[in-house]
């Protein structure tokens, strides 16, 4: 155990030293979540996923619908119709209604709603509508993902289920608990704040399943210490060569009324 904690603390020492900079993000980073259209050659649709920053091409509906089952997120039905204009961080996302027959939704970024994606033709359409003309250059400057198809008997769209119940501090911090300890990187980062998600990332793919399982603990003990009505301050007492000490984990609360992670 101790080994682990020694990783986790030097792993955060790392992150947040002045030597490491997440903010040169790229071209892909910037389109994160866009449908991108090839205007230079013939309209060709490809669909950035906010997971990899991989771009995923649209060529066929039957490529919508591999899109939707493998790069979609689960949410509840009461999370689906709660917004008018989500928050940041579902956009660009396909979202999958776990509750109502698996019906999928991608939130578009420019006007932050949703769009019924429905059948694999006309997620096919709305996905080429809502698409951002890009050039050849520009569009070559991200990286080409693939997936394998599988059978819709097989398709699991809920693989990525997140409840995104981030409505409360308690929960953020049970949430993105539970979420470390399930190793699911995208469950990960939506709990916390955007300039904090590639750190996050960066832990969950750099530590191993115990660690993981360490630092999850570790966040799930916390309590609560300290509070403000746009601030919460959880700490954790944690054994950590030769002596106690205290770990702090900050939660915020955003503008649309959700409470997020600061720090990790």
């Amino acid at each position: 155990m101790n080994k682990y904690l020694i990783t986790i603390f030097s792993l955060i020492a790392f992150l947040l030293s002045a030597g490491f900079i997440f903010a040169d993000q790229g071209l892909a980073q910037r389109l994160s979540g866009w449908i991108l259209l090839q205007v230079e050659s013939h309209g060709e649709a490809w669909y950035v996923n906010p997971g990899d920053n991989k771009k995923y091409y649209l060529g066929r509906p039957a490529d919508a619908l591999n899109i939707m089952r493998n790069l979609g997120l689960g949410a509840t039905h009461d999370f689906i119709v709660g917004y008018t204009a989500y928050p940041d961080h579902v956009l660009g996302k396909i979202l999958i209604d776990v509750d109502d027959y698996g019906k999928a939704y991608y939130i578009y970024p420019k006007d932050k709603k949703r769009y019924y994606l429905g059948k694999p033709g006309d997620a096919f359409a709305v996905m080429k509508q809502l698409g951002l003309g890009i050039t050849n250059a520009n569009l070559n400057k991200i990286t080409v993902g693939s997936l394998t198809a599988e059978p819709a008997s097989q398709a699991s769209p809920t693989s990525q289920f997140c409840e995104c119940q981030i409505n409360s501090p308690d929960k953020t911090i049970s949430g993105a608990a539970s979420a470390i300890r399930s190793g699911n990187v995208e469950q990960v980062k939506f709990y916390f704040t955007e300039d904090m998600q590639k750190a996050a990332e960066y832990t969950m793919n750099f530590l191993d399943n115990d660690g993981r399982l360490a630092l999850g603990n570790i966040l799930s003990g916390s309590r609560l210490s300290n509070s403000t009505d746009d601030k919460k301050i959880y700490t954790a007492e944690v054994y950590f060569n030769g002596e106690i000490i205290n770990v702090i984990f900050r939660v915020k609360k955003q503008e649309d009324g959700t409470w997020l992670m600061a720090n990790l």
